[in-house]
This record gives structure tokens, sequence and C-alpha cells, in this order.
């Protein structure tokens, strides 16, 4: 069972790197490198592709961070007699900063369809996801040292 556990934690672990770090490469590289630089009509198309891209790859990667972490959940309750309420709590906190995450792509997919003409950004929301992603990490290093 430690195997299967390990598996899909590694596999959680994974997905929030690789979207959390893409979001990260975006807000604080991508984005600013690109403003101003080039006429507004070539960044615009190429921002699109970027979206689409990044609609498709998160799609799949809240899946996975999804399942993943319900089951993580299952997996250390198995393990605890009882859980502490610390953990209770900031599981609960996870879960509320998570449900505004999977918000934001819902927000980001709808956008989609209707982009504004100016200030655009490669992804937006961007900014706000990766705070987010980040906090959320941070509530799962507390759960992991609080049981």
């Amino acid at each position: 069972m430690r195997v299967l556990a390990s598996l899909n934690h590694w596999i959680h672990l994974v997905s929030i790197v690789i979207w959390i770090g893409g979001l990260a490469f975006v807000v604080m590289t991508l984005t600013p490198a690109l403003r101003g630089k080039f006429p507004q009509e070539s960044t615009k198309v190429f921002f699109q592709d970027i979206r689409n891209r990044y609609y498709r790859m998160s799609g799949i990667l809240l899946a996975l961070i999804l399942i993943t972490g319900g089951l993580n959940v299952a997996f250390v309750l198995r393990e605890m007699d009882k859980a502490p309420k610390l953990w209770v709590i900031f599981l609960g906190i996870k879960l509320t900063l998570v449900t505004a995450f999977g918000s934001i792509y819902l927000l980001n997919v709808l956008y989609k369809s209707n982009p504004p003409e100016t200030g655009e950004d490669a992804v937006p929301y961007a900014h706000i996801s990766l705070v987010l992603g980040l906090l959320i990490i941070l509530c799962a290093a507390i759960l992991r040292y609080s049981h």
C-alpha cells in the first residue's frame, strides 16, 4: 500500500510543480519580456497560442491534482487514529484555496472565448493563480508536518 501511496503522492507533486512552475514562468519571465517589445498584433496571436496550450495542459493537471489529492487525504487518514484539529483546519483552508484556483481556471476557459483588446496577459489571472498556488503549497507543507 505504501508503494501505491508514494506513487500517487509523486504524481500529485509533479502535477503541481508543472502547473505552478508554468505559471511562475509566464508571470515572472514571459509576459514582462514580451510586453511593449513587439507590435500588439503579433503578441496577441502569440498569447492566444499560449492560452490554448495552457488550458489544455491545465485541465489535465487539474484533474490529476484533484484525483491524487483526494487519494492522498485517504491514505493519510488511514494511518491516523484521529486527525489533529490543526490538520483538519489547514486541510479546509487548502481545499478552499484549491476551489478558488479551479474557479480561476474555469474563468480562464470562459475568458478564452472573449479576450480583451488591450492590456492582454499571456494567461489571464496568472498572478492571482500563482499566489493561490504558492499558498496551497504552504498549506501542504503545514499538513505534512502537523500530524
